[in-house]
């Protein structure tokens, strides 16, 4: 439900709620560390040169052997979306609290938000089928437990918020696109 519009903010601009920006900083954070250890594969794994910057990759690659193949393309592609995503979502931020180009900060950071939530859930889906595939892959044998707290949950946090920012967002900006159409239909 889009939030009430305060008094600093015109009502026909669309307000970027506080989490929201603190979700498109962090996790944006975030995917700048993630994507830049699966495009600069060996270095950053064990024995790379910049393994120390990354070592908690390898515990991680015990639950999502994506990241440990250095041939899997679908990795690479959407290490590279990171890229894309962040750097909307970082641009969403400034636009709208330092340009004060609040509709269009909303509006990239809606887009953003879609572009991450379709490939997080592709990205599920991915491992629900391919893992089965290649069982032989797996580094080690994983508990079901290591498998949920460490690939599951933190990953279902880029599907979750993304999909309450689209809601948000997406929301306040079609009352104003529907206020805009009535406000025309009545001149």
């Amino acid at each position: 439900m889009p939030p009430k519009s305060s008094t600093n903010i015109r009502s026909n601009q669309c307000s970027m709620p506080g989490w929201a920006t603190a979700w498109a900083v962090i996790s944006s954070l975030t995917c700048i560390y993630d994507a830049t250890y699966v495009l600069v594969r060996p270095r950053s794994m064990a024995k790379g040169d910049l393994f120390h910057i990354f070592y908690p990759y390898a515990k991680y690659i015990t639950v999502d052997p994506l990241y440990g193949n250095l041939k899997n393309a679908f990795v690479i592609g959407q290490s590279w979306m990171n890229y894309v995503e962040l750097s909307l979502a970082l641009i969403s931020v400034l636009l709208y609290h330092i340009f004060r180009r609040r509709n269009a900060g909303c509006l990239l950071l809606l887009i953003a938000s879609v572009m991450t939530w379709s490939k997080t859930v592709l990205y599920f889906v991915h491992d629900y089928y391919e893992r089965p595939l290649h069982p032989q892959d797996l580094p080690i044998k994983i508990e079901t437990w290591e498998h949920l707290c460490l690939f599951i949950l933190p990953s279902s946090l880029w599907v979750v918020f993304p999909f309450f920012c689209m809601w948000n967002i997406g929301g306040q900006i079609l009352n104003l696109l529907n206020s805009l159409n009535n406000k025309n239909k009545t001149q």
